[in-house]
């Protein structure tokens, strides 16, 4: 986890967290040589539990699999996670697991990179602009509260030369301007039950086609 990660989950936290009670945060991808997060949210009263795919520290709860969580429904009053997102291969199937077991009305704070060399940890699939985070909230049943991405000043520059509308877009939705991954951040708030989105519509939708499966038959009972 990079310097500025941490700054803009620190800004996060200030802006979206501070004033709420505290609670018990679930941090997804935990993991690190240092507890960054967890002395952001425990300095401010939280209970933090880690979860990753393997016994280190700053890990609480380890996962035999990335997407499926032992965890009861609705039992945090909030989700995070810090450059985890983009090594996710099917990352989709994990925001639906931190959905599933935040409360509604629960806040989650997601960084990402929108930019940068390959880095496997132990795979590097992804790349997230703003727009996937209010794809992600679309999914899972979120209000996306607020989305940035740290755009390049290369881009800003192309821009400002071929469309200076675009370019002042870009400008207004970063917050610092020499991030080398050009971190997306995404503050959501959970406005659905998880069995009610259109993530489980789809999911249905598919069942239903294929009635021969497992799951088919479960769920014509």
């Amino acid at each position: 986890m990079h310097k500025e990660t941490i700054n803009l989950m620190k800004r996060a936290f200030r802006r979206h967290v501070a004033q709420r009670e505290p609670g018990l945060v679930l941090d997804v991808g935990s993991a690190q040589k240092r507890a960054w997060f967890r002395d952001v949210w425990e300095t401010h009263g939280w209970t933090y539990h880690g979860m990753d795919m393997k016994d280190t520290f700053n890990v609480d709860i380890v996962l035999d699999d990335p997407w499926k969580f032992d965890l009861a429904d609705e039992s945090y009053d909030a989700v995070i996670s810090g450059n985890m997102l983009e090594h996710n291969e099917f990352f989709w199937l994990t925001f639906l697991e931190m959905s599933r077991v935040l409360k509604p009305g629960g806040i989650m704070v997601h960084v990402v990179p929108s930019r940068g060399p390959e880095h496997r940890d132990p795979q590097d699939c992804w790349r997230f602009y703003r727009d996937g985070m209010f794809a992600m909230a679309k999914w899972a049943g979120f209000d996306c509260v607020e989305t940035t991405t740290d755009w390049s000043q290369e881009h800003v520059e192309h821009y400002q030369k071929t469309n200076k509308p675009r370019a002042k877009r870009l400008i207004r939705t970063r917050r610092h301007e020499d991030n080398f991954w050009g971190d997306t951040v995404g503050v959501f708030v959970k406005t659905q039950a998880t069995a009610d989105t259109v993530a489980l519509d789809y999911m249905r939708h598919f069942v239903a086609l294929h009635p021969e499966t497992s799951a088919g038959k479960i769920a014509a009972e």
